[in-house]
């Protein structure tokens, strides 16, 4: 049984993924308002006692970003804190792995990824580098290379009719693409805060 930690989306939510396919979800906040600090340690004890977690967990995935850092730095943590005390292996997950697994299909495309704080962040790849942009305001202008563009909870305004658009969900992508994800043991989590269009770890 796989448990699947999502600190990147505006709700934090657990998962269980078992034989591939998702058995259970739990949310840990139900608004922006609520502190992952003080909810994530509780979620997972409730979730422990209803499935024995204890016994049945092989491995830990978890988002690493770009997001809220508060909430990343926590969920890096927690994760880090189960992975050392139950010696389980870890798989991150970032807008820059959705963009490879999308792209087998997609090419030219780009990912507006909505996180928690009301925070928005556009990743594109130009000249084989991936680009992370944090996204203040709806005056963003579109990367003329980009033809598609992949969303996880609303359409953004500055996307025009003539580009492609299509809504992903970060847990039937990683669900999708479990054979593909690399688990590591001891493994340094480190998430991804953009700040001024500058990655931060």
């Amino acid at each position: 049984m796989f448990l699947f930690l999502d600190v990147a989306s505006p709700i934090s939510e657990f998962h269980l993924i078992n034989d591939k396919k998702i058995i259970d979800s739990f949310k840990i906040t139900n608004n922006t308002n609520q502190t992952l600090s003080d909810l994530i340690i509780p979620a997972y004890l409730k979730i422990d006692n209803d499935y024995k977690l204890s016994k049945k967990l092989s491995k830990l995935i978890i988002t690493i970003g770009p997001g809220s850092y508060t909430a990343l730095r926590v969920g890096a943590s927690f994760i880090s804190g189960l992975s050392q005390s139950m010696d389980l292996p870890v798989a991150v997950i970032s807008t820059k792995t959705i963009y490879k697994h999308l792209s087998d299909t997609h090419k030219q495309l780009g990912i507006y990824f909505e996180s928690s704080n009301n925070q928005k962040f556009f990743l594109y790849k130009k000249n084989s580098e991936f680009i992370n942009e944090k996204i203040d305001n709806q005056n963003f202008i579109m990367p003329e290379l980009v033809s598609c563009v992949f969303y996880n909870l609303e359409l953004p305004k500055f996307i025009n009719a003539k580009i492609k658009s299509e809504f992903f969900s970060i847990k039937m992508n990683v669900l999708e693409n479990l054979h593909k994800l690399e688990f590591n043991k001891n493994l340094v989590i480190k998430p991804i805060y953009i700040s001024n269009n500058s990655m931060l770890n």
